[in-house]
């Protein structure tokens, strides 16, 4: 009997401890198997992480090294009234498209109704670039941030023109004091030649005072255009008008006037030419490109230089506009009073 209790008590042991170990054994299976889980699912995230890098990599080779991501949608360019009016067409379109295509953009040709209109396109970020007279560029400069750096002529030296006082030709005046208590027409109040010059030339020849040069005639007025003066002096509807010379030649190429149909009784001194002016806060790589574009137009499409007058551009800054400036403040005429 005791034999048989022992063997019991021997028999129990080892089943307990068999079990103890086989429980032991399934904790650790779980865990191993755990921890293998856990290392698969490591290298999983870390295999992820390395595609996605690896995409990431060859999106930015695929990139172009310049990617445009600061340039504006669509490039716009100024002109101002006059310059694209029918036949007076001076190709601006072309220009136009030909810059789109080589900045890889859209581009739009916008045209001014008047110069206020162009200054404050820009102003109001609307343009990219423009077209100015010498002083709306100055009223540009400080209204809407425009830079200069072209200009069309022959060359460098030879980029200036001239205002000139025109009448009918069939009109008895030899000189500007002829013109006492007749009509005269300006072209607009931000135009160079076809009011600043003019009225200067009217208080030195006649020795009067900027008061006064409204009061000398029995009427001055606005045409709105270099062109529309010439046409009214041309048909008889106005005594006298400032125009611009090379303004003058335009429109008699279109066929629009003969030189028969006005004479030339006073001329202005040099001007400097009316310059390409880009807003100020373009980014500094598309105006390098614009640069490059404007100043190899001449090779790419010569027909656009269409007169001995104008075979390139060639680059100006605003000192070049000095004498303008100092034109301006000697008839105290500020932005605020042309551009009410």
């Amino acid at each position: 009997m005791r034999q048989r209790h022992w063997f019991s008590i021997l028999t129990i042991l080892a089943i307990t401890v068999v079990l103890a170990f086989t429980a032991g054994c399934g904790k650790n299976n779980q865990a191993a198997n755990a921890a293998q889980a856990n290392n698969g699912d490591t290298k999983a995230t870390n295999g992820s992480t390395n595609a996605a890098n690896a995409n990431a990599t060859s999106a930015d080779a695929d990139k172009p090294a310049d990617d445009k991501k600061d340039w504006p949608e669509v490039i716009r360019f100024g002109v101002l009234p006059g310059e694209e009016e029918g036949k007076l067409s001076r190709g601006n379109q072309q220009f136009v498209d030909d810059l789109g295509k080589a900045l890889g953009i859209k581009t739009e040709l916008y045209v001014g109704e008047d110069y206020t209109a162009v200054i404050e396109a820009m102003r109001t970020k609307k343009i990219d670039i423009a077209s100015f007279g010498p002083f709306s560029y100055i009223i540009a400069a400080q209204r809407s941030g425009a830079v200069p750096f072209a200009v069309k002529a022959a060359s460098k030296e030879s980029a200036f023109y001239h205002s000139l006082i025109v009448v009918p030709a069939d009109s008895p005046a030899k000189s500007i004091a002829d013109l006492k208590g007749k009509t005269f027409l300006f072209a607009d109040p931000a135009s160079t030649s076809g009011h600043l010059f003019p009225r200067m030339m009217m208080i030195k020849e006649l020795g009067i005072t900027n008061d006064q040069v409204e009061s000398y005639f029995s009427n001055v007025s606005f045409s709105g255009g270099h062109d529309k003066s010439i046409i009214a002096i041309a048909k008889g509807q106005a005594d006298g008008a400032g125009v611009c010379d090379t303004c003058i030649d335009r429109v008699v190429e279109a066929g629009l006037v003969k030189k028969s149909d006005y004479k030339v009784i006073g001329t202005s001194d040099p001007i400097p030419g009316s310059p390409l002016a880009y807003r100020g806060d373009l980014p500094a790589d598309l105006v390098e490109k614009i640069k490059a574009f404007v100043f190899n137009y001449n090779t790419q499409n010569p027909s656009f230089f269409t007169d001995d007058k104008t075979t390139a551009y060639f680059p100006v800054t605003d000192a070049d506009y000095q004498v303008v400036k100092d034109t301006a403040t000697a008839l105290n005429m500020s932005p605020e009073e042309l551009l009410k």
